[in-house]
């Protein structure tokens, strides 16, 4: 029963336009925008707190995604690396388009100038306030 199943969502989506556009155009399962960077130095917040958002389309529900830290070596001075990481729906998905928030957050006394997401090599800068 799975796999006729299986057989049958792989069918439609060889007819679905959304999809097949998407994979021949980006060559991507998602695009990622909105990207905004602070970190919050107000009186009171101790210790200070980088925190990092943004928003992920994907062509299908059951997306997740998460930014972890890049190890210690990619690490700059002024610039805070992240590594953006796709959790793929397990089993069956809806065929619709998805936003998926992204948050991060990390209590730091670094004064970060830049935040770079990979693998997407996307810049934000951060914004500080007071």
């Amino acid at each position: 029963m799975r796999s006729r199943v299986t057989i049958l969502l792989t069918l439609l989506s060889l007819f679905d336009p959304y999809v097949s556009v998407a994979q021949k155009s980006s060559g991507k399962a998602s695009s990622c925008s909105d990207w905004k960077a602070w970190l919050n130095l107000q009186p009171g917040t101790s210790p200070p707190t980088l925190h990092v958002s943004g928003n992920c389309q994907f062509p299908t529900s059951g997306y997740s995604v998460e930014l972890v830290p890049a190890n210690r070596k990619e690490q700059q001075v002024d610039v805070y690396v992240l590594r953006k990481v796709v959790h793929k729906p397990e089993g069956m998905a809806l065929q619709v388009i998805s936003d998926v928030p992204v948050k991060y957050t990390k209590e730091t006394t670094a004064q970060y100038k830049t935040v770079l997401i990979k693998p997407d090599k996307v810049r934000v800068p951060v914004e500080k306030i007071y």
